[in-house]
């Protein structure tokens, strides 16, 4: 087959979305809106690197001062994150479409040009409550897929989906992550990660887990934005994939 390209001269150019642009403040190897999921079963380190995340390191600021609002669900208060009583969310108390909606009707059109609104929404242990209901699931997806411009001009929101095995997150929401923190599990749950989140076989993908997981309390990093040899990271360490 011979393939003839013909040059119109037209250039493709990327829809311009009015919302709360990429933080300055921010590390660069880190997404600030749409999908990230963290997996780690008990004592793992899932609530250690959250509260890492939201409150930088000394070297870093990681995701320190990124969000105007941060509001974490579950259906217990299992995590201290130093939050204001309205922003701590118990399951028990309405059904989670409800708290969704809220969330979204009280940080809507926040933002300014020059002072942009950013908000994160921490799911813990919540993906039963989306599982078993239709209209939560219609909610949970609206946030994800318009995460960029659901809450108005100059504004954004991000999710975090916090749970002890990816499989136990549908492959629809899953697919939409567009970054994953991955603690050591079972052979299954690493077979899902490697097949879905990154371009390595079999061989290649235990090679990866050996390495990461050579001391408790390591997790595989994945940002799905980045280019597929550069998008893993052990702990926030970028690994950089060669002959692959």
């Amino acid at each position: 087959m011979k393939i003839i390209e013909r040059e119109s001269g037209i250039e493709a150019k990327g829809a311009k979305f009015h919302t709360a642009g990429r933080p300055d403040n921010l590390s660069e190897f880190l997404n600030y809106v749409n999908l990230s999921i963290i997996i780690g079963l008990p004592a793992s380190g899932k609530s250690s690197l959250i509260k890492t995340l939201l409150n930088g390191t000394n070297e870093d600021n990681l995701y320190n001062n990124v969000f105007n609002s941060v509001y974490y669900i579950s259906p217990s208060d299992t995590m201290d994150l130093n939050l204001p009583e309205n922003k701590i969310i118990s399951l028990d108390t309405e059904p989670l479409e409800f708290i969704l909606q809220n969330i979204i009707e009280g940080e809507k059109d926040q933002g300014e040009e020059d002072d942009p609104h950013r908000v994160l929404i921490i799911l813990d242990d919540a993906i039963n409550y989306i599982n078993t209901n239709r209209r939560a699931l219609s909610v949970f997806r609206k946030l994800v897929m318009n995460g960029r411009h659901i809450l108005g001009r100059n504004s954004s929101v991000a999710i975090w989906i916090v749970s002890q095995k990816i499989k136990s997150i549908p492959l629809t929401i899953r697919s939409q992550a567009n970054q994953v923190f991955f603690f050591e599990s079972t052979k299954a749950e690493k077979e899902i990660i490697r097949d879905e989140f990154t371009p390595l076989d079999k061989k290649e993908g235990e090679q990866l887990f050996n390495y990461v997981y050579d001391a408790p309390h390591n997790f595989l990093f994945i940002n799905l934005q980045l280019p597929k040899l550069k998008r893993m990271f052990k702990n926030f360490n970028q690994l950089i994939l060669k002959n692959v």
